[in-house]
């Protein structure tokens, strides 16, 4: 079975979508990869080892000379000691930082008026001969239209997986021009999700909204781990000062609920060291910011691998998921479940979860009773109390957010549907 995966970020097992389709696919047999990405980047994963890449930079080239050709095949650089810098850092931090609606028009004009299905383009898909179409709905409209080309040009069926709300209009922006590129965005991502065979998402409530909204039927699938009863790891005794760890990007909203923390923190240790708070983030941030998030208690690391993130969370005693609060950060993240929440659970470790319980993360924290939450910035001083004053709630939070990984992400049974439905998809297609 051949599957041709078109993304937006590089398969990269550090980035979200590399790990979560790395996990995904890692250790299925009989399926071979190939991956479309669309910005500039380096591939880094041992499941899929063809690529081709489409950077804006390489459309701007095509655009001024049309016989240059912008599609690129690249190579993983997994289990190599290059290291890739970004030339172009600064000016993707300032666009990460401010995301004005213009910067994404600009991108969605480049692509409109560009030409990346030349030689290059048709020679990668006709090589690689892909039974299948994997799509990550995304809003990008480029994407949905690349997709749209390729089923239609060779007759494939597609595959969407939607880890986020990029259909519905449950936002809240005043500017006009945002409503402008979310009506046209939507339109594409809608056309994306109806011409798809078989539609995966990541949360109950999408799968229920999704149904109301647009009469689309679909399957929850989360990222997965390995939750036999052999593997669990030993509860981590709690040390004297309880260490939390918040690992992931930094939104506003996000950011208000850490400093939050931070403010909680200093104040509960103001008698004798309690918690000590460590932040991992590649989020850029303010100067001011950073000094909210620098103190006594709390520390502002920059990003690691992966891997390293792991092995912190695992000397920790205290993970956080964090959601913001405000009506714009709780309508962006209602139907989202975050990647990080299965990475915590297999840890065995207490989580903490701080954000709205319309936010869907939030609420599968209540429903499973697998963590201490906080629906309120009031509550958040509360529960850390709690938490210092019976330390048998973090075995027992630790102890019941295992069981809900079993009960609802455990990858033998996750990955077996998705091969099947694969199979079945082939099997239809004749």
């Amino acid at each position: 079975m051949k599957v041709l995966v078109i993304s937006n970020s590089e398969w990269d097992k550090n980035n979200s979508f590399g790990n979560t389709f790395d996990n995904f696919f890692s250790g299925l047999d009989n399926i071979e990869f190939a991956n479309i990405y669309c910005r500039e980047g380096t591939p880094n994963t041992d499941v899929c080892s063809n690529f081709l890449k489409i950077s804006d930079k390489d459309l701007v080239k095509s655009f001024i000379d049309n016989n240059y050709d912008p599609a690129k095949v690249t190579l993983s650089c997994a289990n190599s000691d290059v290291t890739v810098v970004d030339s172009n850092k600064t000016i993707l931090d300032f666009i990460k930082k401010k995301r004005w609606s213009v910067f994404f028009i600009l991108r969605e004009v480049l692509w409109s008026i560009s030409n990346y299905k030349k030689q290059t383009f048709t020679d990668f898909i006709e090589i690689f001969e892909p039974d299948i179409i994997l799509l990550p709905t995304y809003s990008f409209t480029y994407i949905n239209k690349m997709a749209l080309y390729i089923q239609k040009k060779y007759k494939l069926p597609i595959v969407s997986y939607m880890s986020d709300d990029e259909y519905s209009f449950r936002r809240f922006r005043l500017s006009p021009i945002f409503w402008m590129l979310r009506i046209y965005q939507s339109k594409w991502s809608v056309k994306g999700l109806k011409q798809s065979q078989l539609v995966y998402v990541i949360s109950e409530t999408q799968k229920r909204e999704c149904k109301e909204d647009l009469n689309l039927d679909s399957k929850v699938l989360t990222k997965c781990a390995d939750f036999s009863d052999e593997r669990k790891p030993d509860f981590k005794e709690p040390d004297e000062v309880l260490k939390m760890v918040y690992a992931g990007n930094i939104s506003r909203g996000r950011y208000d609920i850490l400093s939050e923390l931070a403010k909680a923190t200093e104040k509960l240790n103001s008698d004798f060291k309690k918690f000590q708070l460590d932040i991992y983030t590649l989020t850029p941030l303010s100067d001011k910011q950073k000094e909210c998030l620098s103190t006594e208690s709390v520390h502002l690391h920059p990003p690691v691998s992966y891997a390293e993130i792991r092995e912190i969370q695992k000397n920790s005693d205290i993970l956080l998921h964090v959601e913001g609060f405000s009506l714009k950060e709780k309508l962006a993240v209602h139907q989202s479940f975050s990647t990080k929440i299965v990475d915590y659970l297999e840890t065995n470790r207490c989580i903490f979860a701080i954000g709205d319980d319309y936010c869907a993360s939030i609420q599968y924290f209540i429903d499973n009773e697998c963590g201490a939450v906080a629906t309120k910035k009031e509550e958040i001083e509360k529960e850390l109390l709690k938490l210092h004053n019976n330390r048998d709630l973090l075995k027992k939070y630790a102890n019941k957010g295992w069981e809900s990984g079993k009960k609802h992400h455990h990858k033998p049974i996750l990955q077996n549907m998705v091969k099947n439905d694969l199979d079945n998809l082939i099997a239809l297609k004749g």
